[in-house]
């Protein structure tokens, strides 16, 4: 494989708005993916002499529109739109607390599962503070960890490990961290094949929120692995009960497969709902 017809072509597949800050190496994988799974797409990339000549192939479209596909499925369909390091930079000048609320709602609300939720965080909060965590794991987290406002409201003041697959996001959020003076840290992690590493990072609750869906796509039963790899006395996982948007309702029997699992590991859970959310509250082991 030429490694630089390689770096132009996953620069041409993170040219599209919403995926520009996932890592090379995750898009790499993916494409290799495509190529196993469609030789033909694979030989017409290596038999051209540059990129420029792979890029005026029919094949070129075929796997730009494979790749984009799996990759919005676990990541670039809950980005939105809006310039964060402004927001950042603002964050670090101001002192007025409103103004500051403000712009970390601002942040929330460039990812779409965390915009959808700002109006029902206090509930949700108040549930996860009412297991007095002093460790939280929140993986697959986009801007979620911004949140932490709603700890301190209900009396609860965690430390944070937050994890998503892009290392740019991460690091991002690291700066936010700092900015906001949230105690933790921010790490990256594709669940999709460093599950393991959930056994570094115990913890008193883990969120796992609007997750397991995009996961479980991208490769399907890894949720059996995700659970056998957490060590937390309580796991919090959502999903959505409408689609992207909120056009068409989920019926609850689309988590079937989901309560499976839960009754083959003989695990105790309950559920409340806020609006285009349903939530899991799993007792998962004993205390640490």
């Amino acid at each position: 494989m030429n490694s630089a017809s390689l770096k132009e072509l996953i620069s041409a597949i993170k040219s599209k708005k919403g995926l520009e800050n996932l890592d090379d190496a995750f898009v790499q994988q993916k494409i290799e993916k495509i190529f196993n799974a469609d030789l033909r797409i694979k030989r017409k990339f290596e038999a051209s002499k540059d990129f420029a000549q792979f890029s005026r192939s029919k094949e070129y479209e075929e796997l730009l529109k494979k790749v984009r596909k799996e990759l919005r499925a676990v990541y670039g369909v809950f980005q939105g739109d809006g310039d964060r390091d402004d927001i950042l930079k603002r964050l670090r000048l101001t002192k007025d607390e409103t103004e500051q609320l403000e712009l970390v709602n601002q942040l929330l609300s460039l990812h779409t599962s965390t915009k959808e939720r700002l109006p029902y965080y206090d509930n949700i909060y108040a549930r996860i503070c009412a297991l007095k965590p002093h460790i939280v794991l929140d993986i697959g987290c986009g801007m979620n960890p911004l949140a932490y406002h709603h700890f301190v409201q209900h009396g609860c003041r965690p430390e944070i490990v937050a994890s998503d697959i892009s290392k740019t996001d991460m690091e991002f959020l690291q700066q936010c961290f700092k900015t906001l003076k949230i105690p933790g840290q921010a790490i990256p992690l594709d669940l999709t094949k460093d599950y393991a590493k959930l056994k570094e990072h115990p913890a008193d609750v883990v969120l796992m929120l609007k997750l397991l869906d995009s996961l479980e796509e991208a490769s399907r039963h890894i949720s059996y692995k995700i659970f056998d790899n957490i060590e937390a006395e309580w796991i919090i996982a959502s999903f959505p009960t409408k689609s992207l948007g909120g056009r068409k309702a989920i019926a609850r029997a689309g988590r079937t497969w989901f309560e499976r699992l839960l009754k083959r590991k003989e695990l105790e859970w309950e559920t409340f709902s806020v609006e285009n959310e349903l939530f899991y509250v799993i007792k998962n082991g004993p205390p640490r």
